[in-house]
Parts: C-alpha cells; structure tokens; sequence
C-alpha cells in the first residue's frame, strides 16, 4: 500500500488558495500604509495633547511638522488628528485579513501554540479595529480605551509572540516576518511606543512583519487553481 506524500506547505492549506494572495495584499497595504501614515497621526496628536513629551519625540516630531505643515493646516488641530487616526482602520482590518489568511495555510503544522496565539491575537485585533471605529468614527466614548483598548493590547501581548513563534514551528512563512510578530509587540511594541511617543509608532514592528509576510502570500498567486491547471 502506498501513500502520496503532502507538501508540508500545502497541508496547512486550508483557505481557497484564490482568495490568500489577495488577502496577503490587503496585509501589505495594511503595513505600508501604517508605516507612512504613524508620524501623521502622532504629530497630529501632539497637537492636541497637553502632556509634556520627551526631549528626542519633540525633536523628531516638531521637525517632520515643519516638513509636512501643510498636511496639518487644513483643519483645526482636532479635526487633523481624527482624520489621521481614522486611517487605524485600515491598517489593522489588513493586519487581520492577513493574520486569518496565514493561519489558515499553517494551522495544521504550527500546533497548539500557533492556534492559541491566533485566537487572542485574533480577538485583539477586532477588539482594536472596534475602539478605533468607536473613538474616532463614532465620535468617542469615555469607556473605550478601558473596555477595548487596553484588552485588546493585552491580548496582542500574549498572542502576537506565541503566533510568531507558531509561524517560526510551521516553516510556512519567511522566518524575518515570524520573528518580528514574536518581538513586535512584546518587547517592540512598548519599546517603540517610548522612542517615538505614540501608539502608532509602537506597531512599526508589526507593519513591517505584515509586509513581509503579506507579500509573501500575495506572491503565491501563481500557484492559484488556475496557474495549476495550466502547469498539469
């Protein structure tokens, strides 16, 4: 009796192979667009802000306020900073469809710890997602940031290391973008959000782990149903 060895890769795969490239775009975008757009939303923060901040935050955010002053004239200062936050949107809706799409090509290789890590990471995100929609499309309310933000970060602290270091077990994804979802937000997160002042800016890790793991599944495309058939 004999049996057809699986691809290890092609096991986890449980996803409609059409629809994970175009998710792993959408995680691409996400990061791209949270990677330009973080030092608008924390200067257009600061503006706000009555808080004293650091020596080095005031440095680098007073100098890209000067380099991009019109970009922050066209409304009053609050105005600027909601139309700014309200881009964490879509940052974190490609994170997520990034994170479902992963998971589904590596489940049944990443293990216990994959599956727990992408159930909490999972509902941190939606749990983000909803504060922003909440704070700065909804107009804001005072029960945000302890009912959905601070749940949500803690949820990400716990489940974005031990999804990362699921991805690592599979050997599905680029290792570069795995261990950066292991550290970004735990450490990373908490550290980056010291260096540059701002929320947004403590996800640069995770923007840059989604862009690399997203356009690694963006460029499996050609091994879609249809570029198969044509290869049989």
């Amino acid at each position: 009796m004999s049996t057809t060895a699986v691809p290890r890769e092609q096991a986890g795969s449980n996803q409609p192979p059409r629809l994970v490239p175009w998710a792993g775009l959408a995680a691409m975008i996400g990061g791209l667009l949270g990677i330009v757009y973080f030092p608008f939303h924390a200067v257009a923060f600061f503006a706000t802000s009555t808080e004293h901040e650091s020596g080095w935050v005031i440095a680098w955010s007073d100098a890209f306020r000067d380099l991009a002053a019109p970009l922050f004239a066209f409304a009053s200062p609050e105005e600027v900073h909601t139309t700014y936050a309200r881009l964490a949107v879509f940052v974190l809706t490609g994170f997520t469809v990034g994170l479902v799409a992963l998971h589904s090509r590596q489940a049944a290789m990443g293990g216990r710890v994959e599956r727990w890590g992408y159930r909490f990471t999972l509902v941190g995100m939606v749990a983000l997602i909803a504060s922003v929609i909440a704070d700065f499309w909804l107009g804001g309310f005072d029960w945000v940031f302890l009912v959905l933000e601070v749940p949500a970060l803690l949820l990400l602290t716990v489940g974005s290391p031990l999804f990362g270091l699921g991805t690592l077990r599979a050997r599905v994804a680029p290792p570069l973008g795995a261990w950066l979802l292991a550290t970004g937000v735990f450490p990373g997160m908490f550290l980056l959000i010291f260096a540059t002042g701002h929320l947004s800016g403590g996800l640069l890790m995770l923007d840059l782990a989604w862009v690399v793991l997203g356009y690694d599944l963006w460029q499996r495309r050609s091994a879609a149903p249809g570029a198969q058939a044509d290869a049989g």
